[in-house]
């Protein structure tokens, strides 16, 4: 399948998707390495964080089966994956590691693959993530609604993440009883989040640069390193 298999205003409408998972994500890494209050920042992050994510998972799957069955995947197959963005995250992993061989640099795509697997934080924050692409997005306009909704606001989310990976990775807290230690304990599991977000998008850019997910990916891939 090639690019010019693609009608035209649906070229545009690939590049514009590409484009708004790329700068989603690198704004939401932009707020998160100054985060400072939950009522502020949590908000925006989440916004640009769980929407660039599911925009770039549900990009990579449809140029993967655009490559091995020449369509794109329905609205319907769309719909089913929903907000899931951990569903999601298992898919496009599955892909990664079945059309791994296909790759230009093999073995990079092996150590990213290992390096994913080995972040102790990935795993929380996409669930966080999806979490609140599911509920948490209009948690307080629902709430006004007199709708009752199942999950926690999204300030909430981002403290209880907190607090997960807190409690997984007790060195964070070396400090705490200094000035401004939980200040500093925060910023530096912020940095530990952008790192861990930063390899998760470095490992499914560089399976669309390097040709795992097929030809059109490959061919699109510099646009989201961009």
């Amino acid at each position: 399948m090639t690019m010019s298999a693609i009608p035209p205003s649906k070229v545009r409408a690939l590049m514009e998707e590409i484009d708004a998972a790329r700068s989603l994500l690198q704004h939401g890494i932009t707020i998160l390495e100054s985060y400072t209050y939950a009522g502020r920042d949590a908000d925006a992050v989440f916004v640009c964080l769980a929407g660039g994510a599911e925009k770039l998972l549900k990009l990579s799957a449809g140029v993967a089966s655009l490559d091995t069955t020449g369509t794109w995947p329905s609205k319907s197959v769309m719909i089913n994956w929903g907000h899931d963005i951990t569903q999601l995250n298992r898919h496009v992993r599955s892909l990664i590691i079945q059309y791994a061989f296909r790759s230009s640099a093999p073995g990079y795509i092996a150590e990213l693959l290992a390096a994913v697997d080995k972040d102790p934080y990935i795993g929380a924050l996409l669930d966080t993530l999806g979490a609140y692409a599911k509920q948490g997005r209009f948690y307080n306009l629902d709430h006004l609604a007199d709708a009752t909704q199942p999950g926690d606001p999204p300030g909430e989310l981002w403290e209880r993440l907190h607090r997960k990976l807190t409690e997984q990775n007790p060195e964070l807290l070396t400090g705490l009883t200094m000035p401004d230690g939980w200040n500093q304990a925060r910023t530096r599991l912020n940095q530990h989040i952008v790192m861990s977000i930063r390899s998760w998008r470095e490992l499914i850019v560089r399976s669309w640069c390097t040709g795992v997910l097929g030809g059109v990916a490959k061919q699109w891939g510099p646009q989201l390193t961009l």
